[in-house]
């Protein structure tokens, strides 16, 4: 659903999506990295700050659990959405226009596209699923997306069954094949 607002004086009116993402992923960051960067962060500060009184100790530890804590919760915030505009990961926008074509990334194919420059990374080391997405936009300097996913495969349904009809996604619509 497609709602419109009205648009100021002078300036173009633009479309306000309040559709649902038909596909949402958040990249949360396990339990095990909590842990084991509170442990790590924790044992630094106590080894450090022991010997310089309480009131630099209990500081620290605050500090560094506060720092750990935000570190983490900014990494674990990533989410992946395909909706109404495109495909969404975290604060970049493929719109509909530009999506082309998509496969899920085996390790060897993952390798490959890590040795390129021009490939929009959104990857995190805690989430085995990686999905490539091509980039139909001469304009754009990526060639592609490499994005992690929990689920690869419904990643890769919802991109291609919210497709808009008349864009196919074939491998001559992006760059991905063409520039080896």
């Amino acid at each position: 659903m497609v709602t419109r607002s009205e648009p100021a004086s002078g300036s173009p009116e633009r479309p306000s999506y309040s559709e649902r993402p038909s596909y949402s992923e958040r990249l949360r960051v396990p339990a095990a990295y909590w842990w084991i960067g509170l442990f790590f962060g924790l044992t630094f500060v106590t080894a450090v700050a022991f010997m310089l009184g309480e009131l630099i100790l209990v500081v620290s530890t605050v500090v560094t659990i506060g720092v750990i804590a935000w570190t983490l919760l900014a990494w674990g915030s990533l989410r992946i959405a395909v909706d109404a505009r495109g495909v969404r990961v975290g604060r970049s926008l493929l719109e509909w226009p530009y999506v082309g074509a998509v496969a899920v990334a085996d390790r060897a194919v993952r390798g490959r596209i890590l040795a390129r420059e021009d490939v929009f990374l959104a990857l995190r080391p805690y989430v085995n699923g990686t999905v490539v997405i091509g980039v139909a936009d001469d304009a754009d300097p990526h060639l592609c997306w490499l994005v992690s996913t929990r689920d690869a495969g419904a990643l890769l349904r919802a991109i291609e069954d919210n497709r808009p009809s008349g864009a196919d996604g074939s491998a001559e619509q992006s760059r991905l094949d063409s520039r080896g």
